[in-house]
């Protein structure tokens, strides 16, 4: 026996979770807390903390008078410990529904979970300290409530801990604000050339009949219609529930026409996107040009039974669906492709020998792994604010940094450091600047490698008598356009700022 006392929300055990990106997970089950139908919040029943307490949530609405033929959906998930205890001290989920005019509980539209090894639907969890806890992700309940127009009804859902007060369960639930017919997509609309009507969710099975019960059409959750069925056309759907949860019942529609028109546009290429950023199936962008006022829902698969579990942030590829329900109830289903890049996986080399100038480094020779799809941009920075302009051709030490991004937009950052040492500068110790021809000038032919290089040459006395910022002409033995006399002269020659200078002496030679 449950006793509860009404009251206000108690934190931690009535809590409304609000759907936002990133969305959490159960720390048991990794499914998403909030419910997949697209709705802004869910509520969670309980928590994973013992004590024998129990909680229940209730949503109390009135059927409107003329709807005679009546449903709702709502979706529930449930998280227990088995711990094994008799039937009736196990931790359990109830979802009751409740005529509130005549004060009697609806029966066929009732069950209860008990925790169990054995549960259908349920799975054994792999995350979390405790051992013997089993879940049920989101699962969508039709309740179908023909003959009870105008009669105010209550949804009671409560959760318990085992008895003993040493086990917990809990559960979310989720109401559908979208409470219709119980056979959905049974109005077919202008240039409607297919039809597929949707029975119920949450049943264990289905048989689809004809108008007079003459012949099966199908046993599964859809009926699909190629060509389109003639309007005014009947059509019954007999529902069998999971056992304890329900009884045998039949629904019916009819075929309604409308003259509106509806156009559902989806993008034709896929969707491409990194996986950090994933896709956003409710983007406007994604239905650009469609008819306006729809309402859209996002599925898994064609059959429309499998909600897309967060449509805002994809981060898997395949194939999705996305329906489209207009305000006189035309629908509409597009399919479209997803992409969503994983980070590339290109390698560098994992030793980079020194080269010594002139030779350099060409930092695409050094990519290795399956570069396919990849496009490479290669900076000096960290920050990837000052590119290298000449990737194919370092001629400086450093380090550098490589960026490979895909199509999907996912890049990585990988960094290599190359050594370039530069050549010694040797000059040669004598020159004859005599006219002939031959070692008429200095050459130091390796200082064409340094550009800003500064060399100076002084006579014995330390006068300066030549100097030259770079040596592109090279000192001809001449002091203010004067031949010098035979002598050694001495130089001093600083060819970077990170080198140091380099001295000696020079003869002239005649």
């Amino acid at each position: 026996i449950i006793s509860l006392n009404p009251s206000g929300p108690l934190n931690g055990r009535h809590t409304m979770i609000q759907n936002v990106y990133p969305q959490a997970k159960d720390p048991f089950g990794n499914f998403p807390v909030n419910c997949p139908n697209g709705s802004g919040f869910s509520i969670q029943i309980g928590n994973s903390l013992t004590g024998a307490e129990a909680e229940r949530v209730s949503y109390t609405f009135t059927i409107p008078a003329d709807q005679n033929n009546y449903s709702l959906i709502y979706n529930y998930a449930v998280v227990f410990e088995n711990p094994t205890h008799l039937e009736w001290e196990q931790p359990k989920f109830t979802a009751n529904i409740y005529d509130v005019t005549n004060n009697a509980y609806i029966g066929c539209s009732s069950f209860s979970y008990a925790a169990s090894s054995n549960l259908p639907g349920f799975k054994l969890a792999t995350r979390g300290a405790r051992s013997e806890v089993y879940y049920k992700t989101w699962t969508p309940v039709t309740i179908k409530l023909s003959g009870y127009a105008g009669r105010t009804i209550r949804l009671e859902f409560t959760t318990n801990d085992c008895t003993r007060g040493g086990h917990f369960g809990y559960a979310y639930v989720d109401v559908n604000e979208d409470c219709s017919s119980p056979i959905s997509g049974n109005t077919q609309c202008v240039n409607d050339t297919s039809q597929v009507l949707t029975a119920p969710f949450g049943f264990a099975g289905y048989r689809w009949f004809n108008g007079d019960f003459s012949k099966i059409l199908g046993t599964g959750g859809t009926l699909s219609f190629r060509p389109a069925p003639a309007p005014g056309g009947k059509y019954a759907v007999e529902v069998t529930p999971f056992p304890g949860q329900g009884c045998i019942d039949t629904v019916y529609t009819v075929i309604q026409y409308s003259s509106d028109t509806i156009d559902l546009k989806v993008p034709t290429a896929p969707i491409i996107a990194c996986v950090t950023e994933g896709v956003n199936l409710t983007d406007p962008e994604i239905t650009t040009g469609s008819s306006a006022g729809l309402i859209f829902s996002y599925y898994t698969d064609p059959s429309q039974l499998e909600y897309v579990s967060t449509p805002k942030f994809l981060t898997t590829s395949g194939t999705y669906y996305i329906k489209a329900v207009n305000s006189a109830g035309c629908t509409a289903m597009r399919s479209l492709t997803v992409k969503v890049a994983l980070f590339p996986t290109f390698t560098l080399a994992k030793s980079v020998q020194p080269v010594v100038r002139p030779s350099s480094f060409d930092l695409s020779s050094l990519l290795g792994g399956d570069i396919t799809g990849i496009t490479f941009s290669f900076w000096k920075d960290s920050l990837l604010t000052i590119p290298l302009t000449n990737p194919g051709s370092v001629s400086k030490s450093g380090t550098y940094y490589i960026k490979g991004i895909n199509d999907g937009g996912c890049f990585i950052v990988k960094s290599i450091t190359v050594v370039i040492i530069d050549p010694p500068v040797i000059p040669p110790n004598a020159f004859s600047p005599n006219g002939d021809g031959v070692n008429d000038t200095w050459e130091i032919p390796v200082l064409s490698l340094f550009p800003d290089c500064v060399v100076e040459i002084f006579n014995r006395l330390g006068q300066l008598i030549f100097k030259s910022t770079g040596y592109l002409k090279p000192w001809d033995g001449k002091y203010n356009g004067i031949d010098l006399p035979i002598a050694t002269y001495y130089y001093v020659i600083k060819a970077t700022d990170e080198l140091p200078p380099v001295g000696g002496g020079v003869t002239i030679v005649r």
